[in-house]
């Protein structure tokens, strides 16, 4: 079986850079972009204490990582839960990842998994990976890897590099499911062409259970599936 990827690269808190109408996050978020972080937070706060959602979001990123303000992951909590509570899925994720990692908060998986599923069943990609890593290790629950797979290829969908990887490797093992050598040589070729480093090592792995000219086929169906926009994928 290959070497997991590394679960930190996936689970960053996302800053959400898009302006909205209100002209303080609008300066807000030039002046990020900018690095000017002091400048960012003032023009976010009076939006954040209006109830916007997005100006929440982005001063919590700010207190998490201590930009323009004291580090406080009091605050962080705070304004993430503020625009979680609001609905906005990058928050939902961002305050999942904050109770994934106790990241200067008490650990509780079972609120990661629930704001992860708050965030994945808004569509973020990020957060449907999550949501397959946690059924496939059983984190805040019983182990359920076809569940976990479903999770996975939702993301996969969406251009998920380590998603598409991970639903290869499941196929590949028949890990709670079925062992579909093809497919797992779908998802990982569509995973190395998006970038994923240990694609190559699946792929080659599932070319061996496989006649060759199954191995042609699906190197033909994923790039099918790559041309529909994810449209025209085995699942």
């Amino acid at each position: 079986m290959m070497r997991r990827y590394p679960l930190f690269f996936f689970v960053l808190p996302l800053l959400l850079l898009t302006a909205t109408a209100h002209a303080d996050v609008a300066v807000a978020m030039k002046a990020i972009e900018r690095g000017h972080y002091s400048t960012a937070q003032r023009a976010l706060r009076q939006s954040a204490e209006s109830g916007d959602v997005l100006a929440q979001n982005n001063l919590a990123y700010l207190y998490e990582h201590g930009l323009g303000v004291n580090q406080s992951h009091s605050d962080a909590l705070l304004w993430y839960t503020r625009a979680a509570e609001g609905g906005l899925a990058q928050a939902q994720y961002n305050l999942a990842t904050l109770y994934h990692y106790g990241r200067g908060i008490l650990k509780n998986q079972a609120m990661a998994l629930h704001w992860y599923g708050a965030a994945a069943n808004a569509g973020s990609p990020e957060a449907q990976y999550m949501m397959g890593e946690y059924k496939r290790e059983g984190w805040a629950g019983k182990k359920d890897a076809a569940v976990a797979l479903s999770w996975y290829l939702k993301a996969a969908k969406k251009g998920n590099a380590a998603a598409q990887l991970m639903a290869s490797s499941l196929y590949l093992s028949g890990e709670g499911w079925r062992k579909e050598p093809q497919k797992a040589a779908v998802w990982a070729e569509l995973a190395r062409v998006n970038g994923e480093r240990q694609a190559h090592l699946v792929l080659a792995q599932a070319g061996k259970k496989i006649p060759a000219k199954d191995l042609e086929e699906a190197l033909f169906l994923a790039g099918n599936c790559l041309n529909s926009g994810y449209k025209s994928c085995p699942e």
